[in-house]
């Protein structure tokens, strides 16, 4: 965390929220999340069930919030770059960076689909919170490009583009339980999928036998 772009009480702040979502996801990994109340988070934690209503609205976004994607981070970094090249392609290059850098924290970041397949009730909230990302990526898009996303297909088409590549390299990548190496190879490859318009991929041709002899 670096001290120099955030004060004492921001990072304060950060160390909470941090906290009763790690206590969060812990509880719900140890009982299922139908057995874990408001009030067992704030024991854990250390914290008022009151503190915990001022960071979370519901026990689902305390547990997703320890889920640290990092995008928001890439989206600023879109927004704040040069905006040479097609938005796309400068979406690609910031994401497999990003992977390249932060694999330790996008590994945990995929735990997420196993703790879901667990505990139904966090798809909507996991779900709400990329449509926000996809929302506040449209209108980065949207201001780097001259675009409206009220009006205009392309930033919000090319929003939900991106978010999906990385959703989907990220769930192969932990699915398979590839190295760490191999995150960011599949985010340029799913991306080059979408560049490329979804082609359909071609199918291994037949092998071929050789004539029986006459």
């Amino acid at each position: 965390m670096d001290m120099g772009r955030i004060g004492l009480r921001e990072m304060k702040k950060q160390m909470t929220r941090k906290t009763i979502a790690d206590a969060a996801l812990k509880l719900t990994e140890e009982r299922g999340l139908d057995e874990v109340t408001i009030d067992d988070i704030a024991r854990e934690a250390f914290v008022s069930p009151r503190t915990i209503s001022n960071y979370f609205a519901t026990k689902e976004e305390a547990v997703l919030g320890a889920f640290n994607l990092g995008v928001e981070q890439v989206i600023d970094d879109f927004a704040t770059r040069s905006p040479e090249g097609p938005p796309l392609q400068r979406l690609c290059t910031l994401m497999r960076d990003y992977a390249r850098e932060n694999p330790a924290q996008l590994r945990q970041a995929a735990q997420v689909t196993a703790l879901e397949a667990e505990n139904p009730s966090l798809r909507r909230f996991r779900i709400e919170r990329e449509l926000e990302l996809i929302e506040l990526l449209a209108h980065r898009l949207a201001a780097c490009t001259g675009t409206d996303p009220k009006t205009d297909l392309y930033p919000g088409l090319v929003a939900l583009a991106a978010i999906s590549a990385v959703n989907m390299s990220l769930a192969m990548w932990a699915r398979r339980e590839l190295p760490d190496e191999q995150l960011p190879e599949l985010i340029q490859d799913a991306f080059n999928i979408v560049s490329d318009g979804y082609p359909h991929p071609a199918k291994n041709a037949p092998e071929q036998t050789a004539p029986e002899p006459v």
